[in-house]
């Protein structure tokens, strides 16, 4: 007599199940190794970015060095313990300035340090003994530039030994919008 139930599947259920689990777990290894994978890309692209703005930082700062050699410089024309005027003052930090932005054909741009340049500035007296500098570095990170706005008031007598000091205004880091393609009509269908 034939005890065999009709339907049921009596050769291979545990390697069916076998089967079934271990795709279940290759599937899950390939978007653990595919999201890790991701997650170091940002991650180095954070330290990119990071790295770019910390140069940036030191061009800012090499920039302040040069302003206070200006301050120092105005500090030998003085006579008799006056203080320079404000207007002169501009002048000579204009100079001090001006070979970081105009670009010299034997030589090429100066740089401050780590790549970073001094796109522009502005030098204007705001006040008897007060000068107003602001200026934009720039620095080339990957296909896009950053950006760091300066701003800094020299003011004089200040308690600084050479009569001179300078406060920071404005330290602001941007970087340019991603443009996009101009012209392109979503909703046009083509013909």
């Amino acid at each position: 007599m034939n005890l065999r139930r009709w339907g049921r599947f009596h050769g291979g259920g545990s390697s069916v199940l076998v089967t079934f689990l271990m795709l279940f777990l290759v599937t899950l290894g390939v978007f653990a190794v595919s999201s890790s994978n991701a997650n170091l890309r940002l991650a180095q692209k954070g330290v990119s970015w990071v790295k770019s703005y910390y140069a940036l930082e030191a061009g800012a700062e090499a920039l302040l060095e040069i302003i206070s050699r200006a301050l120092s410089q105005a500090g030998t024309h003085t006579t008799g313990g006056e203080y320079i005027d404000s207007g002169a003052l501009a002048g000579i930090i204009t100079q001090c300035l001006e070979p970081y932005t105009q670009y010299n054909t034997q030589h090429g741009q100066i740089q401050l340090p780590y790549g970073t340049v001094l796109e522009q500035f502005k030098v204007e007296p705001i006040g008897p003994g007060s000068v107003n500098i602001s200026g934009r570095l720039a620095r080339q990170h990957g296909s896009t530039e950053q950006h760091l706005l300066v701003e800094i008031q020299v003011c004089s007598g200040s308690g600084e030994s050479a009569g001179w000091g300078f406060r920071i205004t404005q330290w602001k880091q941007y970087q340019e919008p991603f443009e996009y393609q101009q012209g392109f009509d979503l909703w046009h269908q083509p013909q």
